[in-house]
């Protein structure tokens, strides 16, 4: 019998309300945590269900605290991010956790987590450090604990990860068919038959690629962290590459992070070469696991801006998104065809970005959520 998942119970006001600096300060007292020097507390983040404060020693970051706006009985979800922190750190993976609370006395009963603060490194350096990258998600990927506790308690990320790429195919016809589709029709946004028919020419390319490399591809489902872009990479005191922000860690395929990182930050002629430092699958397989998965992410990712176009509320906010619109499947079409875009496609993409950028239409809804 499949689970039954209550709405969780609206979140207190004091729990809503962003914690005061004395509030912090207990915290750390309740956990415990001894502080080198006196701290200063810096909201940066506020979510719908979360907050996150930078705990500052003398103008340096050396701690973040993230709670959430309740107890982990009542943000379930959220809170098993959170408390997978450890095995993370154990895995040499994450940051270091200095102390977590499912239900913290001094805010509110909200569930809270401590991790030490690390230190951010440029995206040349990043690159430069591919090989230990890869490696670092070799250990994410093959990290047992975090295997076995996403199993026994899994999410519909996780459920979809089980067949990623099917999963991944159906969301991208539904976003760009149906939800693209009546946003921009609604706003007299004519030129949604043209981007369909760009939309039905790669997805239908994509489904010929995956039919005739399946036999090659990763078959294995692992922790993912699903976000490996630059800024989600830091570096702990010790020099050492580690990984945050594990918002969106579920159980699926290990190209959702390999392709995505290969792609835009190794060179195309190193993806083998960076690829021998994954202990998990051959690069063949990864590198032809990837001509479907990246570019249907990229179809995704132009979705959203398709969807954001249909909000814009000012010209460069519409602008903005209409270049991303390009950008992406631009991009993606690059990626399709080995880098050469057909020139009947590259005519199409140009006629489209022209005719949306000569006719703003501004959204004057107040609904600005992505």
């Amino acid at each position: 019998m499949s689970p039954i998942y209550n709405t969780p119970a609206r979140s207190s006001n004091s729990q809503r309300q962003p914690a005061t600096a004395q509030s912090l300060q207990a915290l750390l007292h309740e956990l415990e945590i001894q502080t080198p020097d006196q701290a200063s507390f810096k909201l940066v983040s506020k979510w719908a269900a979360k907050h996150v404060w930078r705990v500052n020693m003398r103008g340096t970051p050396w701690a973040y605290i993230r709670y959430l706006l309740g107890s982990a009985d009542r943000y379930p979800e959220q809170w098993r991010h959170l408390r997978l922190g450890q095995e993370l750190y154990e895995a040499r993976v994450g940051p270091r956790i200095l102390g977590i609370t499912p239900e913290s006395d001094a805010l509110s009963g909200r569930a809270a987590i401590i991790e030490a603060a690390l230190l951010p490194i440029p995206r040349v350096v990043l690159e430069s450090r591919a090989e230990e990258a890869i490696a670092l998600m070799g250990r994410l990927h093959s990290c047992v604990p975090l295997l076995a506790a996403l199993s026994e308690d899994l999410t519909e990320a996780d459920r979809n990860g089980f067949s990623p790429l099917a999963n991944l195919f159906i969301e991208t016809r539904e976003r760009w068919f149906e939800a693209v589709t009546e946003r921009w029709l609604e706003v007299g946004l004519l030129q949604i038959t043209e981007v369909t028919q760009i939309i039905s020419v790669l997805l239908n390319r994509l489904q010929g690629i995956e039919h005739s490399t399946s036999r090659l591809g990763i078959g294995i489902v692992v922790p993912a962290h699903n976000d490996p872009n630059a800024g989600n990479f830091m570096v702990n005191r010790q020099g050492a590459l580690r990984m945050i922000d594990f918002e969106g860690l579920a159980l699926s395929n290990p190209v959702a992070d390999l392709g995505i990182f290969l792609t835009w930050y190794v060179d195309r002629d190193r993806h083998r070469k960076v690829l021998a430092h994954y202990p998990l699958a051959e690069p063949e397989a990864a590198l032809a696991r990837m001509r479907v998965w990246v570019p249907l992410r990229y179809i995704g990712i132009a979705a959203h801006w398709a969807a954001r176009l249909s909000r814009a509320r000012n010209v460069e906010a519409w602008k903005f998104a209409a270049d991303s619109v390009n950008e992406w499947l631009r991009g993606a079409c690059e990626l399709i065809f080995s880098g050469a875009v057909p020139g009947n496609l590259s005519r199409m993409l140009a006629r489209l970005n022209e005719s949306l950028l000569a006719y703003p239409v501004l959204w004057t809804d107040k609904d600005d959520s992505a």
